[in-house]
């Protein structure tokens, strides 16, 4: 109990004894003890010459102490005016110091909020991927997924050769998951492309796009990924290191025209008809081993899968198969949000600005703030994405877990470009029984 009064004590006099105000009281106090005691000094052992003695002054030299006593009052008035005008302009220091804080401290809460929401509206786009995958597995169960659409996989589930009818209240079913599908996915792109169309959150990214750790958008790493293994290993590695980044503003432009494609397909098709060989694949996958230790695929590690080919692809045709681009976006989107490290270089640089109007106090102060300020922003860090990054080390070893069967009728890609780096060619299945040109034929056909 004793040590904490102790302590107490301590504070309250390492603050008052720090305060401008205590430095002004302290020194006029001391300036007057010192004159008061000079002059009883002065008068009590008789220190002034013999014609300024008591007995021997005349009005005339009185004079002499109405000039030492002017001394006095007048230095201490200049001391107690340039501490008062120190002290007004440390006042007015704070105050423009306060009020630039505040100004960063509302940019760091916006784009906090931004990656908050962009994190939130990922998620949630995610578990509602997982449930359109929980039901495709309960109708495709007893569905025979045929060999020339996903010939690699080796372990089937159990199927009658004929698919059991469907319920009605299946179909009910499907049209709710759509829905939430739809909504989930729409708020997911509004937050991605608000994010990148606000100012403050591209200057932040700017400065994380300048490290030497940055990819600079010089190559398409999206697109090469599918083709290079440098560029994959490049990819698992923006995901895991908080200090290395991607940039998502120049590959978003690079697919902005076909950005959303899941979207604008779910308004003018039924899920389960549009996309039912990728869901069949995609929970297929779930029954397979996932590398020499048995390990096999989550549910939540399929929603990743279906989630990127909803937001972006290439383009397919007859003769194409399509490329899982949107995948690997949103992996490096979330890889690469702001930090607190790029927040703290964005402030640093706005800080070089005002530095030579504040003294080197103020600066000092305003470089604890700064510090402050970048310990308040949200993000997601390295370690919390080790799940998705073990996910993308998968898909390297499994490329043709990134392949999309849904024929996409959208825009293309800029990504196609000049011989579309990383997309297969297919041969024509002339023996398809549903009258297709190719593999990646639509299959329109009813269940049940």
């Amino acid at each position: 109990m004793s040590g904490r009064k102790n302590s107490s004590i301590a504070g309250w006099l390492n603050r008052t004894f720090n305060s401008p105000v205590s430095h002004l009281v302290i020194s006029t106090l001391l300036f007057g003890i010192l004159t008061f005691v000079l002059f009883w000094l002065t008068l009590k052992f008789n220190l002034l010459p013999q014609e300024l003695l008591p007995s021997k002054l005349s009005q005339e030299n009185t004079g002499l102490f109405d000039a030492l006593g002017g001394w006095a009052l007048g230095f201490a008035g200049a001391l107690v005016a340039i501490r008062i005008a120190g002290l007004a302009a440390n006042i007015q220091q704070n105050d423009s110091i306060r009020e630039q804080v505040n100004v960063w401290a509302s940019h760091v809460e916006h784009i906090s909020n931004l990656n908050s929401r962009l994190t939130r509206a990922t998620y949630d786009a995610k578990r509602a991927c997982a449930a359109v995958l929980l039901h495709a597995e309960e109708i495709y169960r007893t569905e025979e997924l045929p060999s020339r659409i996903a010939p690699h996989l080796s372990n089937r589930v159990n199927r009658a050769n004929k698919p059991s009818p469907i319920p009605r209240e299946s179909f009910v079913s499907e049209e709710r998951l759509q829905l939430k599908l739809e909504e989930k996915l729409e708020i997911v792109v509004e937050a991605i492309e608000e994010a990148f169309k606000d100012s403050v959150f591209r200057s932040v990214l700017e400065h994380a796009n300048n490290s030497e750790s940055a990819e600079h958008g010089s190559e398409p790493l999206i697109a090469n990924y599918f083709v290079d293994s440098a560029s994959r290993r490049k990819v698992i590695e923006i995901i895991e290191k908080d200090t290395c980044f991607f940039n998502i503003s120049e590959g978003l432009n690079r697919g902005s025209r076909n950005f959303g494609v899941g979207l604008m397909e779910l308004r003018a098709k039924e899920l389960f008809q549009h996309f039912r060989k990728d869901l069949m694949r995609i929970t297929e996958f779930q029954q397979q081993e996932t590398d020499i230790n048995g390990k096999r695929m989550e549910i939540s590690d399929a929603a990743w899968l279906f989630l990127g080919l909803l937001l972006l692809r290439s383009k397919g045709n007859t003769i194409q198969r399509s490329q899982n681009h949107g995948f690997i976006f949103i992996a490096l989107l979330l890889g690469s949000l702001p930090t607190d490290e790029t927040v703290s270089k964005y402030l640093t640089v706005k800080a070089t600005d005002v530095e030579k109007t504040y003294s080197k106090e103020g600066n000092a102060h305003l470089k604890m703030e700064i510090k402050e300020l970048s310990k308040r922003l949200y993000f997601v860090k390295g370690e919390e994405l080790k799940e998705l990054a073990e996910l993308i080390a998968t898909c390297n070893d499994n490329l043709e877990y990134l392949e999309v069967f849904a024929k996409n009728t959208g825009i293309s890609t800029t990504y196609d470009g000049d011989g579309a780096p990383g997309i297969t060619k297919l041969v024509e299945d002339e023996n398809a029984q549903d009258g297709s040109k190719g593999v990646l034929a639509e299959d329109t056909r009813k269940k049940g």
